[in-house]
């Protein structure tokens, strides 16, 4: 059924909406101060987003976005060595796909906000 309903959207329809989504993700993240981990240019990367958000640790920034019924992921992602290299303890990752629109990104841009206010930064 999935792959049926890929191929009903067509693939470059698909890749076309991850690269846009994740386009105005990273746009959005930066505006607001997020630290993003990997290219900023959406052509060579896909839809998930690993980001610092001022200075929350991602397991708070987690909770407080599953409040607002945002759902990211937190730790290390297995990657312990790449987290060593940029010297933070874990990062926050969003991910994004066909199913996913502006307004969820923005939707999460508003609960980081919240996060901020929550935790003074």
């Amino acid at each position: 059924a999935a792959i049926d309903y890929l191929e009903a959207l067509g693939m470059d329809n698909v890749r076309a909406h991850e690269v846009h989504i994740t386009e105005h993700a990273l746009r959005r993240l930066q505006e607001v101060g997020a630290r993003i981990f990997g290219p900023l240019d959406a052509e060579v990367r896909g839809g998930a987003i690993s980001f610092w958000y001022k200075d929350v640790h991602p397991h708070d920034l987690a909770t407080i976005l599953n409040e607002e019924g945002i759902a990211i992921r937190a730790g290390h992602h297995c990657s312990q060595l790449v987290m060593r290299r940029y010297g933070v303890p874990a990062t926050a990752r969003a991910s994004f796909y066909v199913y996913n629109t502006d307004d969820e990104v923005d939707a999460l841009v508003e609960a980081l906000a919240k996060a901020g206010d929550v935790f003074g930064s």
